[in-house]
């Protein structure tokens, strides 16, 4: 019960509701309060009531008279709801056939002398659904039935009324706030796929009060960062394609130097560029929507290996360990060959000349492919932002060693692109692990 309380008060519509039932059962505790002290007279109701059909029963006795008179006991059945049966010397009479024998009537207040009739003793008695006013006077006993429906209905019937009119107003009340504030639903889920990246999305409100400005708000703000990223897009993609001819050019241009240095240099900077003109364009293709992947089954663990052998590895620094059975994913090829050379390359550069480990296991239908260095790590407050286009951990460590900021946003994109994630953990003095899982 706490617990689901504790869970309620976390949400918004668990607050209404709690306050709603705290307001609900203030109500009705003013209510039975108020009633209670207006009849306070010094005896309760159900004394009184009590009292009441306690002298109306004497009466009824009385009127039947010792020995009992059956034909005016008979009289007094017609011409009213009471149901009576008598009890004594050689004698059991009942007005009806339905009312149960004495032995099968259980007492549950015991006989008690009437301050008005002496001579009377009296008790409540009652079998299944009937209650009986039982009543012994002289050696004979009367078992009344029907007079409790009357105290019932005076008694609780008020109560009742006022719990269901109470639930029916709560429920209302709920109804209305409930319609007041359901466009907040809305608009937490519109955000939430404007947060993934689909800043197409808009959240469908016509409310003209202060929910339906926040959702316009909202709205315009998805409109607005729609057109800055596609303006950046744009940019970058034309930016991209414009280099092209004058790095021809240079290219080209640059086979009329003697100067073999110079030569070698130039050559080297135009293939840097040309490798970040690459990026770019790759970049900005998986960030389509309507990207499509060349998807084939690629042997993963063939696949680490042919990379590895590629790559220029003088010292032997990578490390791997692959299971002996092949692990089969559908892919694409030149895409997830070059996460793994991204992946590989950095594990080289920032591994302080130690060892890079690589790793391939598959569990419940998932890949995980985890590359581990042993460098200086990154720091925390560099590793959210990491995978970030253009983001520099280390300015001058990212100048020396050629990169720009996007292999690991690169990587990211294709990861996501497989349905699969890319997750960065590090240590400082220790290294960093980058696992990539992707679905088999």
């Amino acid at each position: 019960m706490l617990n689901a309380i504790n869970n309620a008060q976390k949400t918004l519509f668990g607050r209404l509701l709690l306050i709603f039932l705290a307001t609900a059962a203030s109500i009705l505790i003013v209510l039975s309060l108020s009633l209670k002290m207006a009849t306070k007279d010094g005896e309760s109701r159900r004394s009184k009531f009590a009292t009441l059909f306690g002298n109306h029963a004497a009466y009824i006795v009385n009127d039947i008279g010792i020995p009992p008179n059956i034909q005016r006991a008979e009289s007094i059945t017609e011409t009213s709801k009471i149901q009576i049966m008598i009890s004594g010397p050689k004698l059991l009479w009942k007005s009806s056939k339905e009312i149960t024998d004495p032995d099968n009537i259980k007492k549950h207040k015991a006989h008690h002398q009437h301050t008005n009739h002496p001579d009377m003793a009296f008790a409540m008695g009652r079998n299944k659904n009937q209650h009986f006013f039982i009543i012994k006077k002289q050696n004979h006993t009367f078992y009344l039935t029907g007079l409790r429906p009357f105290v019932r209905e005076d008694g609780y019937l008020w109560a009742w009324a006022a719990l269901l009119l109470c639930g029916f107003i709560l429920y209302l009340s709920y109804r209305a706030v409930n319609w007041l504030i359901e466009p907040l639903k809305q608009i937490k889920q519109g955000a939430q796929r404007i947060e993934k990246g689909e800043l197409s999305y808009r959240i469908n409100c016509t409310r003209n009060d202060e929910i339906g400005q926040i959702t316009n708000a909202v709205n315009s703000m998805a409109t607005e960062l729609e057109k800055m990223l596609e303006a950046k897009r744009q940019l970058l993609l034309a930016i991209s394609h414009e280099l092209r001819t004058p790095l021809t050019r240079a290219k080209v241009g640059i086979e009329f130097i003697d100067n073999q240095k110079i030569k070698q240099s130039l050559h080297e900077d135009l293939a840097e560029l040309d490798h970040l003109i690459n990026e770019l364009l790759e970049a900005e293709r998986l960030n389509e929507k309507h990207n499509a992947l060349h998807i084939s089954s690629i042997n993963i663990n063939t696949l680490i290996k042919t990379i590895k052998d590629e790559t220029p590895d003088p010292k032997k620094l990578i490390r791997t360990q692959l299971s002996n059975s092949a692990i089969t994913i559908n892919g694409d090829p030149l895409r997830l060959t070059l996460l793994i050379k991204n992946l590989i390359g950095n594990g080289l550069k920032y591994g302080n000349d130690k060892p890079l480990d690589i790793s391939c296991t598959e569990r419940k239908s998932i890949l995980s492919i985890k590359f581990e260095d042993q460098g200086d790590g990154i720091d925390d407050v560099h590793l959210a932002h990491i995978t970030e286009p253009f983001y520099r951990a280390d300015n001058a460590r990212q100048r020396q060693t050629g990169g720009y900021g996007l292999g690991l946003y690169l990587c990211k994109l294709i990861a996501e692109a497989h349905d699969g994630q890319l997750n960065i953990t590090s240590t400082l003095k220790k290294g960093t692990r980058i696992t990539v899982t992707l679905p088999l």
